[in-house]
C-alpha cells in the first residue's frame, strides 16, 4: 500500500514514517513537504491514501485541503492537525476529508488510528462523534445496501466527487446522485458528514 505523508516539518514526518513501520510492514511510505509536491508525487505514483497537515505554511486550514483535492480529487486524504476543534474536523469532513487524526494523540493512540485508517476504516477522534443518543442507523444497515450503492457508498466515504465516482464506475453523474440520496436514506444519514461519522463510529470499511 502506498501511503503519502504530506507536512513540511521533516522531524515530524520522520517520527510517523517510524510509526507507520510499527502498524504495517505492507505500507510503503512517501514524503511531500508542499501542495504541488504531493499533487505530483500523485500523477506518477498510485497512492492508496494521503495523510495530510492542514498547517502547512503555504496554505491555510481547510484551505490546504481543497488545494490539494483540486489537484488529485480521485485520492483519498485523511487530515493530520494540531486543531482538534469540533467545527474544523466537521468542516473537514465536509470538504472530503475521509477521516481526521489529531496531532495530539500519544504515541499509541496514534498508531490504532495509523493502523485503522490503513486497514479501510474512517478515523475521528471520540470526543467530536455525534452523541449516542442522536437517532442514526445502525451499521447493519449498509448490508442493505446493493452492491452498486455499496460502491458508491465507499467511495463517497473516501471523499470522492461524484463526478469521479461517476467516471470510474461508468455511470452518469446523475445517477450518482440518485445512488448517493437512496444510500443517505437506507443507512439514515442526513448529509455526508453523518454518513462519515456513522462509518467513524461503528467501523464500517470503505478502502
Amino acid at each position: 500500500m502506498n501511503l503519502l505523508l504530506v507536512d513540511d516539518h521533516a522531524l515530524f514526518r520522520e517520527a510517523l514514517r517510524a510509526l507507520l513501520g510499527k502498524v504495517s510492514p505492507e505500507v510503503t511510505v512517501f514524503e511531500a513537504a508542499s501542495i504541488q509536491a504531493a499533487v505530483d508525487e500523485c500523477s506518477v505514483t498510485p497512492i492508496r491514501m494521503v495523510l495530510l497537515d492542514l498547517g502547512l505554511a503555504e496554505s491555510d486550514g481547510i484551505r490546504t485541503l481543497d488545494q490539494f483535492r483540486e489537484g488529485a480529487p480521485e485520492v483519498p486524504v485523511v487530515v493530520l492537525s494540531g486543531e482538534q476543534d469540533a467545527a474544523l474536523i466537521r468542516e473537514a469532513i465536509e470538504h472530503g476529508a475521509a477521516g481526521y487524526i489529531p496531532k495530539s494523540h500519544t504515541s499509541e493512540q496514534m498508531i490504532g488510528a495509523l493502523r485503522f485508517v490503513v486497514t479501510g476504516g474512517v478515523y475521528l477522534p471520540p470526543e467530536v462523534l455525534l452523541p449516542a443518543e442522536r437517532p442514526l442507523a445502525d451499521i447493519g444497515r449498509f448490508a442493505l445496501l446493493s452492491p452498486r450503492q455499496q460502491e458508491v457508498a465507499r467511495m463517497l466515504l473516501q471523499g470522492k466527487p461524484n463526478k469521479a465516482i461517476a467516471r470510474e464506475l461508468s455511470i452518469s453523474e446523475g445517477t450518482v446522485k440518485a445512488h448517493v440520496s437512496a444510500i443517505y436514506q437506507v443507512i439514515g444519514a442526513r448529509n455526508r458528514v453523518d454518513a462519515v461519522t456513522l462509518a467513524a463510529r461503528h467501523g464500517f470499511i470503505v478502502m
